[in-house]
């Protein structure tokens, strides 16, 4: 027999019974295991997705708040102090006060 019709038949060269496809070689069938199946036209993919967003979020959010919350404060009150120092510097007063420094 040749090597590749030996490759191509689903039989045992030896015995001559069939040994069945790839992953499932010999042996009898499994039995007791049951499954079920749901098609995909029958699920609903959004089921329980606005629920589990809101309190998602705020389990995540709560767990999460102390890194990100702080860093925040303070670089809204920095931004919003060199806002007011830039109008200050660019106003007459500004300019009249810190005029002779820049030039």
């Amino acid at each position: 027999m040749k090597p590749t019709l030996a490759l191509r038949s689903h039989l045992d060269p030896q015995n001559g019974h069939y040994l069945g496809n790839w992953g499932h070689f010999g042996g009898e069938k499994q039995r007791g295991i049951v499954t079920y199946g749901l098609s995909a036209n029958r699920q609903n993919p959004w089921a329980g997705s606005v629920h589990a967003a809101i309190f998602n979020t705020f389990r995540r959010t709560k767990g999460q708040i102390f890194f990100w919350l702080p860093p925040m404060v303070a670089g809204y009150y920095l931004m919003d102090w060199a806002t007011e120092r830039n109008h200050y510097y660019q106003s007459k007063a500004g300019r009249a006060e810190f005029g002779e420094e820049a030039e």
